[in-house]
């Protein structure tokens, strides 16, 4: 089971991005859905951004900030982003599959982060986990003395992932509105 949390860790980015490239080939967005997608794709950047910008990756155990309100804020982010992306398609199978492809190789991410921090900070990061939990935010939460920093998005990179949400959310709304060809089909339409 081990062996599985790790290689699910170590490639949870490109089995999704395979995932996402199968949704893209084969389907097509439709525009009634884009008010309920556009939304949650914003609200999940936004706390992925939030959460970057207080995350201090392997320096320090991050308990202030959205970190103090759950543990996995970047997490909770990617599932709003994920979510959002599917809802555009308007095809209810896809947004389950979706998330049931969310889920797998994301929780093995965060089985294989837990046990990392927990053998790197052991009791204070076992007393974090008692106390906060792990997706659903807690609303009587002391946000903490850590401050929000930008150079921190950029150091853990979440600028470039706002950048291509972005890019991809302004894609399939424009596409959706227009041509109404799955994105890939769109792009070759283009470049012709």
């Amino acid at each position: 089971m081990e062996h599985l949390i790790s290689f699910l860790w170590r490639r949870r980015t490109a089995c999704m991005t395979i995932l996402a490239v199968l949704v893209l080939l084969t389907a097509r967005p439709q525009p009634q859905y884009a008010e309920i997608g556009v939304p949650l794709i914003v609200i999940g950047q936004a706390i992925r951004l939030l959460a970057a910008g207080h995350l201090r990756k392997g320096s320090e155990l991050v308990t202030w900030g959205p970190y103090a309100l759950c543990r996995n804020p970047l997490f909770v982010g990617s599932f709003f982003m994920t979510v959002g992306y599917l809802v555009f398609f308007g095809r209810w199978e896809i947004v389950a599959f979706g998330v049931i492809a969310f889920w797998i190789f994301h929780g093995g991410a965060i089985a294989y982060e837990e046990k990392e921090l927990r053998n790197k900070f052991g009791a204070r990061y076992d007393e974090y986990a008692r106390r906060v939990p792990r997706f659903i935010p807690r609303l009587r939460a002391d946000y903490g003395r850590g401050t929000f920093s930008w150079q921190q998005v950029v150091t853990n990179n979440e600028h470039r992932t706002a950048i291509l949400n972005l890019f991809l959310c302004a894609l399939l709304v424009v596409n959706s509105f227009t041509v109404r060809l799955s994105p890939v089909a769109w792009l070759v339409a283009m470049v012709r």
